[in-house]
């Protein structure tokens, strides 16, 4: 299909609207089991609940297409598994939560968290049912009030990843989890989107985030492509100080950004983020967010919300859910509105990328081929002793303006800046956030 035939070329042309494509990209919107997108996001570990969900009861979700039951036994344990009952499928969320496992309602078969049958109480007792089956189950990893599963083959199980944004100093990582009724990748593209914040959070709406007023100037970006993703971030000036914000876009859904709730009157070297999350597809039209945000006092000395405002369905930053009238939703729109408003499933055909949409084509570029070269992905690995580092936060440094090249200015302390948190991961000297500090320094003037 050529460019000429995708979209409207004349005015008036509502009526031509017939004759352009109406299909998604399948294979980056697909994630059911056997799917090409699908196999490729269950190579990873995702969060599939939030450990406050798991009570007296099982819990019914439903991830990457598969309807599951997660639930908490009462040894501790948590179980992640087929919803369906082996025996005649009557669904586990109906089930009895046992010692050890789940029961089945129906017949009373009792299933341990990894899918093994432990009891079938009305067959008989040299009955090899438990020997020969077992119930779909999965691997899970609870950590900091979010529950992680591994849905992919299980020799390819990769170790559960830790970054170094899970354990800073001072910051406190409260769970949260919000659902959006739309495919997943338009929801994760919104993070390497810089430029929509200037108008959807600044100049259309008006400053939406207390402390980030200057939003509303356009950015200079600057993209990066790592092993696991990308580094990538945006520039502006603030008076007499460029700030420039990192964010951190893992392939395939994981993101972090800067502060909510800053200040920025006063040089700020290696500020780390406010929210690390995953954007989790349900199915090919549902997805669910799951995150933690920090808090501290270092990063948000404008703090608005509190922790009691973050959890299930709810975040203490403006615009993530749809828990406001339409009214509301028209007057203000959100991040909420702008991903979810593009349908069930984005027409990538019926879309025309500009100069703005650089990150989002990159992204999508990247998928596409581990997509297609699903044995050749290489999969995040850190560990507690030695994380994964993470970029994801604010610099900001005081540097004199320059009267006829401000852009290029902008880019020059992007690179700089990047170039000195590179070499902090290798830097086998002073402590590496103390080594960033202090080279951060020395480049303000």
């Amino acid at each position: 299909m050529s460019d000429e035939t995708r979209w409207i070329t004349q005015a008036y042309g509502g009526y031509d609207m017939k004759d352009l494509p109406n299909e998604p990209d399948r294979e980056l919107t697909s994630v059911a089991p056997g799917s090409p997108c699908g196999e490729y996001m269950r190579r990873f570990w995702h969060p599939v609940a939030m450990s406050e969900q798991l009570g007296g009861k099982p819990v019914a979700i439903r991830i990457l297409g598969e309807d599951l039951v997660v639930f908490r036994d009462l040894s501790g344990q948590v179980g992640l598994v087929h919803r369906h009952c082996a025996h005649r499928r009557m669904s586990l969320e109906y089930g009895h939560i046992e010692q050890h496992g789940i029961r089945c309602a129906y017949h009373g078969w009792l299933y341990d968290v990894d899918g093994t049958i432990l009891e079938t109480p009305g067959e008989p007792e040299d009955s090899p049912i438990c020997k020969k089956i077992c119930l779909g189950a999965y691997p899970v990893h609870e950590y900091k009030g979010l529950v992680f599963a591994y849905m992919g083959p299980p020799a390819l199980k990769p170790d559960f990843c830790h970054y170094d944004s899970f354990d800073i100093p001072d910051h406190e990582l409260v769970p949260y989890s919000i659902h959006s009724p739309c495919n997943w990748l338009q929801e994760s593209e919104n993070s390497i989107d810089p430029f929509h914040s200037c108008f959807l959070h600044g100049r259309v709406n008006g400053p939406q985030f207390p402390g980030l007023e200057h939003f509303v100037e356009l950015p200079v970006a600057e993209y990066l492509q790592i092993d696991y993703g990308f580094v990538y971030s945006h520039a502006r000036r603030v008076g007499e100080h460029i700030m420039v914000r990192f964010h951190d876009h893992l392939t395939p859904n994981f993101a972090q950004n800067g502060g909510m709730f800053q200040k920025f009157s006063k040089p700020t070297f290696f500020g780390r983020p406010s929210l690390t999350k995953w954007v989790v597809p349900v199915d090919d039209t549902n997805s669910r967010k799951f995150g933690w945000r920090h808090f501290n006092d270092k990063d948000e000395v404008l703090r608005q919300g509190d922790k009691e405002s973050v959890g299930w369905e709810k975040v203490d930053f403006y615009g993530q859910t749809a828990h406001r009238t339409y009214a509301e939703m028209q007057e203000n729109p959100g991040d909420w509105e702008a991903w979810s408003s593009q349908g069930p499933i984005n027409i990538h055909k019926r879309e025309y990328l500009a100069t703005t949409d650089k990150g989002v084509s990159m992204l999508r570029a990247r998928l596409k081929k581990h997509i297609r070269n699903i044995d050749k992905v290489s999969v995040p690995s850190g560990t507690l002793e030695k994380p994964l580092h993470t970029y994801g936060g604010d610099t900001v440094l005081k540097i004199p303006k320059r009267l006829n090249d401000e852009r290029e200015l902008l880019s020059e302390i992007q690179v700089k800046i990047r170039d000195v948190y590179l070499k902090g991961d290798v830097y086998e000297g002073e402590d590496r956030v103390d080594f960033l500090k202090r080279t951060l320094a020395e480049l303000s003037q």
